[in-house]
């Protein structure tokens, strides 16, 4: 048996065209805590962060999300990622401007209505063991000190009144001030920094002199060396971007904790199917 497994993951060293020292650096039954990145962004196309990418990749097996959270004008909490609903929605506007009621008779480009963060947060309350990452999205230019209190309030509240016992949720960003003040208002959030940098002792350093144990950093320029470091901190290491069965070797290679992917089921299976001895948390069988 162990054979068949080496030979079918040395094959997919040579389909992949990576290097035998990248295969070398695959630690058997290391565990990754794998999510689906909007639901699954390149699965369901031109429907990212909505109830429909949720529902559907929960079926085909994905039990853990990462999504986005901003505000409307009238302070309610909606899913969406870009500062600007052009590229998903085919409008120039800002969530930020707009009312719920505005924001409701919007449809992305692939026909299916914005997602509130209430909706989201229901959806979940009947599923135990999940993984969740809120991503708290803040432009500073936009989003006063009252309003990030406000926002994180909000969020925290609705997010963990009907979280069930067995799920974990986070609370992260790439704004420190967002960060800061979840931790103020609420100790007890488990919070992750982001940043748009390969993970450095200084992006751990500046993490855990906040008391936040968690990064998600950028993979490419990560190196083993780092995540080592991380660990010996004690704190836990997330990468992306996750688009690939490519994204998937090099991050398990790596040693990596977490891995969204916007390609949630394609790469779960065929992580399945060729590295059998890598455990992968947050994926279930696809519903028939």
């Amino acid at each position: 048996m162990k054979k068949i497994v080496l030979k079918v993951a040395l094959c997919a060293v040579a389909v992949l065209g990576v290097s035998e020292f990248a295969f070398a650096q695959l630690e058997k039954n290391h565990v990754i805590q794998f999510f689906a990145h909007r639901g699954s962004r390149f699965e369901y196309p031109d429907n990212e962060n909505t109830m429909y990418a949720f529902r559907e990749s929960y079926k085909a097996g994905a039990r853990g999300y990462e999504t986005d959270v901003r505000m409307t004008k009238d302070g309610d909490l909606i899913l969406s990622h870009d500062e600007s609903l052009y590229r998903t929605c085919g409008v120039d506007l800002q969530t930020e401007d707009l009312t719920t009621k505005e924001c409701r008779k919007i449809r992305t480009k692939g026909g299916q209505p914005l997602a509130m963060c209430q909706e989201l947060v229901d959806f979940l309350a009947d599923k135990e063991g999940m993984y969740v990452e809120f991503e708290i999205k803040t432009v500073p230019s936009l989003y006063t000190q009252a309003m990030l209190d406000d926002l994180c309030e909000k969020l925290y509240t609705m997010a963990m009144a009907k979280k069930p016992a067995s799920s974990e949720y986070l609370f992260t960003s790439f704004d420190k001030r967002a960060l800061s003040t979840m931790k103020r208002l609420h100790p007890d959030a488990i919070l992750m920094m982001l940043k748009s940098k390969p993970c450095s002792p200084e992006i751990l350093m500046e993490a855990y002199e906040m008391g936040i144990k968690r990064v998600g950093c950028k993979m490419d320029g990560t190196t083993r060396k780092t995540i080592k470091l991380a660990h010996k901190l004690g704190m836990i290491v997330s990468l992306w971007p996750g688009s690939t069965v490519e994204d998937f070797f090099l991050g398990a290679a790596l040693g990596s904790d977490a891995m969204c992917c916007d390609r949630f089921s394609e790469v779960s299976k065929w992580a399945k199917e060729n590295l059998p001895f890598i455990k992968l948390k947050g994926v279930a069988e696809p519903e028939k």
